[in-house]
């Protein structure tokens, strides 16, 4: 389960001092949301692709704790309707 700073915590900080583990979280929690993005948020979310990017991608390990690979926490963080 992810236990860093919440985008409110990250507002002013420059997404080139973010966490790897900070990067990953957001980016897939925006790709869930991108069709209800606002321009604002689409363009939070290109900078954080091309920081990713240029710190050389996401990598796929089972040991990551991302709530892609995660299946408890991306299941307790579910909406059902």
């Amino acid at each position: 389960m992810y236990m860093g700073r919440t985008l409110d915590e990250l507002t002013g900080v420059p997404v080139s001092e973010w966490e790897m583990e900070e990067l990953s979280y957001h980016h897939f929690a925006m790709s869930q949301l991108s069709p209800l993005m606002n321009a604002q948020g689409i363009s939070l979310h290109h900078q954080v692709i091309k920081e990713i990017e240029r710190r050389g991608g996401l990598h796929d390990s089972k040991d990551e704790n991302h709530p892609g690979t995660d299946r408890e926490s991306y299941n307790e963080h579910r909406f059902t309707f």
